[in-house]
């Protein structure tokens, strides 16, 4: 995987990682908006749930419309969607529990890390591959075809199987701090460490990501021209 966007040289959409460019609205709407929204309205309620579930609402929004723009369920709001909907029905059922609310995420971080892992050995693809091409080809069929194909290159499926190993141990440990570290402070300490935490935490996976995924196409380009074979991609005409 590399970062999906322009060849240089031939000016065609690639296949490979998602870039930051597209990652990150999702990232504001999904969660900075909601911790903002949390720290306004914190004094002017009842209690932590009850303003955890209000600084929910943004981030559903945020789901709302990208569905209503694109037809597509954002894949990094979906996330957010799925911890806020456990985290909020949790949290009535025991009586507006607070910790609940602040480790909602972790009901989308555990079952994802077991998922990432069980997909090398059992799944035809592992998980981050189908990650990588939802977030990178969208909705674009010929997009989604070139990433497909890129899966059929010698070096891929092992290149993605290893990427998938490391996000789903990361996930987990990731999953686990989380539940330790909303245990043992507040609610408005918790929104204060866990964001940037999680910032440095998964920025790291996805540095280790981008490296990983360059290094083993260069690696793997002397073996593509030896068996004829050429890195998929999409003309301008095209990729628009």
């Amino acid at each position: 995987m590399i970062e999906a966007g322009r060849n240089d040289a031939g000016g065609a959409w690639e296949p490979g990682m998602p870039s930051v460019r597209a990652i990150g609205p999702s990232a504001v709407g999904g969660a900075l908006i909601p911790l903002a929204v949390y720290f306004a309205i914190r004094h002017h309620v009842s209690g932590d749930a009850t303003a955890l579930m209000i600084a929910g609402v943004p981030a559903v929004a945020w789901i709302a419309f990208q569905w209503i723009r694109t037809r597509q369920l954002d894949p990094i709001g979906a996330i957010t969607l799925y911890g806020f909907a456990i985290g909020v029905v949790a949290s009535l059922a025991l009586g507006g529990n607070a910790y609940v609310l602040k480790v909602r995420e972790t009901a989308f971080g555990i079952p994802a890390a077991i998922a990432c892992l069980l997909s090398v050995r059992f799944a035809d693809r592992p998980m981050m591959f189908r990650v990588g091409k939802a977030l990178s080809a969208g909705a674009d069929e010929d997009r989604q075809a070139a990433y497909d194909e890129l899966y059929t290159l010698p070096t891929a499926p092992q290149t993605f199987k290893r990427i998938t190993i490391v996000w789903g141990i990361g996930l987990l440990l990731h999953a686990g701090s989380i539940l330790v570290l909303a245990a043992f402070v507040t609610t408005s300490q918790f929104l204060a460490v866990a964001p940037p935490y999680a910032a440095i935490f998964f920025g790291g996976l996805f540095v280790f990501t981008m490296k990983y995924s360059q290094r083993a196409r260069t690696n793997g380009e002397a073996l593509l021209i030896e068996q004829g074979l050429a890195y998929p991609s999409v003309p301008d005409a095209v990729s628009g």
